[in-house]
């Protein structure tokens, strides 16, 4: 039977940066080494993937009809509201970057899916259901697995109607709580049994502003051949995703969304201490928005005040680096290797893909990942990472998936009365481990 609660406790983390950047960059070489050799593992495959704004099909008819409603702003609160006066843009046409009025516990924006040219693409109920068929279609037949993890998905219902057979022969794990976007795991029932499903809501920042408050986290506790599974999941602040660019610096208090990572970093640190503990075997994966191996590269400290993050975060001090200060292996039960990254889907991506690695790709080098004979996603590359513990062994790099022509957004034409939808605008990661 299932246990599901909120869960919250607090210690501090640490890293020895030279003995990092070479475990994570030798990961793939020494892995299988931390398996005992008598151990006898299983392989299952597992995925991490943000579906981006995914609701069930009631919820998107529903959002359609609000979103194909009028929209008027008010001239002294500068908030959209719903028109009653019959007058207004059709919600599509709003931007929800400014002050509007929605209920984000239940739906998505109305400027979700955009063409190329980054214009919104009003969305039709026959649409999502085209869109849904393919998601369904490429997740069977492209990236079948033993554990999924999503992000951006507003619930159980969700969930099984992007799996195979309305994910029958699945678990799944999420919550109802926080805004639409939010996490899940599904799992083979036959995998193992269900322990927990503890939702951590520290790192939703609850003392902020409901505007400032990013996704919590996701635990989820599997028995699998008498042992522990732990798989964390977890979608960070957008926005703040490498310290190679100037939007990118996690000490920059003038900008909201690195201020709010920042914020992020102590609630995650302790989580990974409290949640690394006393399981087995643990895999961290999801949406960390953020380019964990520019990070690793980098050689500044990882405070501003040049303490070590083996030590408590001094009061007023800020992190530069948050792989540095989160995953420093100690104690050593919150040892965590960063699994390496391949894109093998042609000579370009394979070459793009390593260098994001330790370089800022141009605009025209993230175009052309994104084009559909090559990954075909808008975000590519630099947010999505998979982590596991001792006691996980891995002779694989964690592998971006192409979707292809699945990622691009068109309007609707005398071709097509029904736009064509991106599936999502991130790729999936999968990877193959043994336990």
């Amino acid at each position: 039977m299932m246990r599901f609660e909120n869960n919250a406790q607090w210690i501090s983390l640490k890293p020895d940066r030279t003995r990092r950047i070479m475990r994570v960059c030798t990961a793939a070489a020494i892995l299988v080494s931390l398996l005992p050799a008598s151990a006898a593992a299983r392989d299952i495959t597992v995925a991490t993937w943000n579906l981006g704004w995914h609701v069930d099909k009631a919820t998107a008819a529903t959002w359609v009809a609000k979103c194909d409603g009028l929209f008027e702003k008010d001239p002294t609160t500068g908030v959209w509201r719903p028109s009653t006066g019959g007058t207004g843009i059709p919600g599509w046409q709003v931007n929800f970057r400014e002050k509007v009025e929605w209920d984000w516990t239940k739906f998505p924006v109305c400027d979700v899916y955009k063409d190329r040219s980054f214009d919104t693409v009003p969305v039709t109920v026959g649409a999502y259901d085209k869109r849904l068929q393919q998601l369904n279609d490429f997740i069977q037949n492209t990236i079948p697995a033993d554990i999924y993890a999503f992000e951006e998905v507003s619930g159980e219902q969700a969930v099984r109607e992007a799996l195979p057979d309305g994910g029958n022969g699945y678990n799944v794990c999420t919550f109802p709580d926080f805004k639409v976007q939010r996490l899940a795991v599904a799992w083979k029932a036959e995998l193992g049994e269900p322990v927990a499903c503890i939702v951590e809501p520290q790192l939703s920042l609850p003392d902020n502003p409901e505007e400032d408050q990013p996704r919590p986290g996701l635990s989820v506790d599997l028995k699998i051949d008498g042992e522990l599974l732990r798989i964390l999941v977890v979608h960070l602040k957008s926005s703040c995703v490498s310290p190679l660019e100037a939007s990118g610096d996690l000490t920059d208090g003038n900008d909201r969304d690195c201020r709010i990572l920042q914020q992020q970093i102590v609630p995650i640190e302790r989580w990974v201490e409290d949640r690394f503990s006393g399981a087995d075997k643990v895999i961290l994966l999801g949406d960390f928005n953020r380019n964990f191996w520019h990070e690793v590269h980098e050689t500044g400290p990882v405070r501003t005040d040049g303490s070590s993050p083996h030590t408590p975060l001094p009061a007023g001090v800020l992190v530069k680096d948050l792989f540095g200060e989160v995953f420093d292996d100690d104690p050593a039960s919150t040892t965590a290797t960063l699994l390496p990254e391949e894109c093998p889907i042609n000579a370009t991506t394979m070459a793009l893909c390593h260098k994001d690695e330790t370089e800022i790709l141009s605009s025209d080098e993230r175009k052309q990942l994104s084009q559909s004979a090559n990954l075909g996603c808008r975000n590519p590359l630099g947010l999505d990472h998979i982590l596991i513990s001792r006691g996980i062994a891995s002779a694989h790099a964690a592998e971006h998936v192409a979707i292809g022509v699945f990622g691009g957004t068109r309007p609707a034409s005398d071709t097509h009365p029904d736009p064509l939808l991106a599936i999502s605008d991130h790729c999936p990661m999968v990877t193959r481990l043994s336990l």
